[in-house]
C-alpha cells in the first residue's frame, strides 16, 4: 500500500517536517463573540467518504520509532508517521497508511503476557488505535525499562494525544458553523416541541458518513424522539429515532472521543462538550418516562431550554465553533431524501459510493494483538458507557478553565490509570 500525499490543506500552518503540531491555531483560537447563525446554503445534506484508503495530507506532524503487537506472536520495531488526517507505518516491508475518520478511537491499553519468544508485554506502555467501523484496531507500544519509565510514560502519552487530536481535528473539519439551539423555528410547525438542536455526524455504513441536523424532542405519552433533517432549514426529515425508558445510550470510551450511540444509530459530535450534552439530555428524557413523567407544558419546556442554555453559557468556551477549514475527508455526491416517518435508516443508503468501498487490511495487520489479547485474557471490544440512568440536566456542571486541555487530561489520568490496574481494553 502506497502512501499518497496531496498539498496540505489550510487549516494547518506550516508545511515541513519541522513545524510542531498545533491544532490551538485551529480548534482553539475563538473570537471573544459568536457570530450570528446563517442559513445554509445547500440544499440537502453533506455526505463525506468514510473509508480508511483517502490520500493522507501534506507531509508528518510527527514521527518516530514505535514497537508493532501483532497476531503472530510478534513484537515488530517500526517507524510510524502521524499525518493530519490519518498514520502510515512500514511493516515486515510493506507500507499501510490508514486515513482516520470521525469514527475511530485512541486509547491506553496495558497487556500482561509474555510471547512465545519470551517477550514480556507488560514491559511496553501500549495503546491502541481502534478504527472500530472499519473492523481495524493497532496495538503500539513504548518499549520502557525500570529506569526510563517514566520517560516512556511520558512518550506514549504525547503520541496518544497527538493522535487524539488528529481525530478531533477530521472531526470538527466535516461541520458548518452553527451554534446549539433551543428555540423552536416559528414557521416550522414540527419543532415547536424542540428541546435543543444541532448538527451532528451520523455513521451512514463502513464507507460514508452524512452531517444531519438533530432535534431532541421530549417525553410523550410513552416516548421521546430524535428527529433528523437534512439541514438547519429542518423542512425535509430524514428519519425519527423513537426514545424509549429502554432506549440504550452509550458514549465510546477514547481520549476526546466524541462518539455516542443512540439504539443502533452511530454519531459523533463537534466537540467533547456537545457529546456530554446530548447524552445528558436524552439521559434526562428517559428519566422523564422512567418516572412517567406528563408531557411538558409549556412552561415546564421553556424551563428545560433555560437550563441548557444556561449549560451552554456556563461553559461557553467548550461550545464555541472552530475557526472555517477544509474537510479532511472527500465529499460524497450530496444527497436529498424524502421526508419519511418511524424509525427508519436514512433514505437513499443503496446510493452508490463515490469511492470503492476500503479494501481489507492484510492478515498480518488486520489482526493485531489478537493473540497478545487472548493470552492476556482481554478481547478486541471497544468499551462503551451506558448513559441509561444519568441524572437531570439541571445539575449544571461548572467551567473548565481550559476544557480542550483540562477534558484531555482528565481523559488521560482516566485512561492511565485504568491501563496500570491492569486493565486491557
Amino acid at each position: 500500500m502506497s502512501l499518497l500525499s496531496t498539498p496540505l490543506c489550510r487549516c494547518i500552518c506550516g508545511s515541513t517536517k519541522k513545524d510542531e503540531f498545533d491544532p490551538g491555531r485551529v480548534l482553539d483560537s475563538f473570537a471573544d463573540d459568536e457570530p450570528p447563525a446563517q442559513r445554509p446554503e445547500i440544499s440537502g445534506y453533506l455526505s463525506y467518504c468514510a473509508t480508511t484508503d483517502q490520500p493522507l495530507r501534506g507531509v508528518p506532524i510527527r514521527e518516530g520509532g514505535l514497537w508493532l503487537l501483532s497476531a503472530e506472536e510478534e513484537v515488530a520495531q517500526v517507524s510510524l508517521s502521524l499525518y493530519v488526517n490519518g498514520f502510515a507505518f512500514t511493516h515486515k516491508g510493506r507500507e499501510h497508511s490508514f486515513s482516520l475518520s470521525p469514527f475511530a478511537l485512541v486509547r491506553n491499553c496495558k497487556f500482561q503476557a509474555t510471547t512465545s519468544e519470551g517477550v514480556d508485554l507488560s514491559d511496553f506502555k501500549c495503546f491502541k488505535v481502534s478504527l472500530f467501523t472499519q473492523g481495524a484496531c493497532f496495538y503500539f507500544g513504548v518499549r520502557a525499562s525500570k529506569s526510563d519509565e517514566r520517560e516512556a510514560e511520558e512518550e506514549r502519552s504525547r503520541w496518544v494525544i497527538d493522535i487524539s487530536r488528529a481525530m478531533r481535528l477530521v472531526t470538527q473539519s466535516l461541520f458548518p458553523p452553527f451554534q446549539i439551539a433551543c428555540e423552536p423555528i416559528q414557521a416550522i410547525n414540527m419543532t415547536q416541541r424542540r428541546l435543543m438542536a444541532g448538527y451532528l455526524l451520523h455513521h451512514d455504513d463502513m464507507s460514508i458518513a452524512s452531517v444531519l441536523y438533530c432535534e431532541l424532542h421530549p417525553q410523550s405519552s410513552d416516548h421521546g424522539k430524535l428527529i433528523v433533517y437534512e439541514n438547519e432549514l429542518c423542512q425535509a426529515v430524514v428519519m425519527e429515532i423513537c426514545i424509549t425508558e429502554r432506549s440504550t445510550c452509550c458514549e465510546k470510551v477514547g481520549i476526546s472521543c466524541s462518539c455516542f450511540s443512540i439504539e443502533d444509530h452511530l454519531f459523533s459530535t463537534r466537540t467533547l462538550a456537545e457529546r456530554k450534552l446530548w447524552l445528558r439530555a436524552i439521559s434526562n428524557v428517559k428519566v422523564k418516562l422512567q418516572n412517567r413523567a406528563p408531557s411538558p407544558s409549556g412552561e415546564e419546556l421553556h424551563n428545560y431550554r433555560l437550563a441548557i442554555r444556561e449549560h451552554i453559557h456556563a461553559s461557553k468556551a467548550a461550545f464555541q465553533s472552530q475557526a472555517p477549514m477544509d474537510a479532511l475527508l472527500h465529499r460524497h455526491p450530496r444527497r436529498s431524501a424524502h421526508a419519511i416517518s418511524g424509525d427508519h435508516d436514512i433514505a437513499g443508503m443503496s446510493y452508490p459510493p463515490a469511492y470503492p468501498s476500503p479494501p481489507h487490511p492484510p492478515t498480518d495487520v488486520a489482526h493485531l494483538a489478537a493473540a497478545a489479547e487472548v493470552r492476556a485474557g482481554g478481547h478486541c471490544v471497544d468499551n462503551v458507557v451506558d448513559h441509561s440512568h444519568e441524572s437531570d440536566l439541571g445539575a449544571d456542571l461548572p467551567p473548565p478553565d481550559d476544557p480542550v486541555e483540562q477534558e484531555g487530561a482528565e481523559e488521560m489520568r482516566a485512561a492511565t490509570v485504568a491501563a496500570e490496574s491492569g486493565t486491557v481494553a
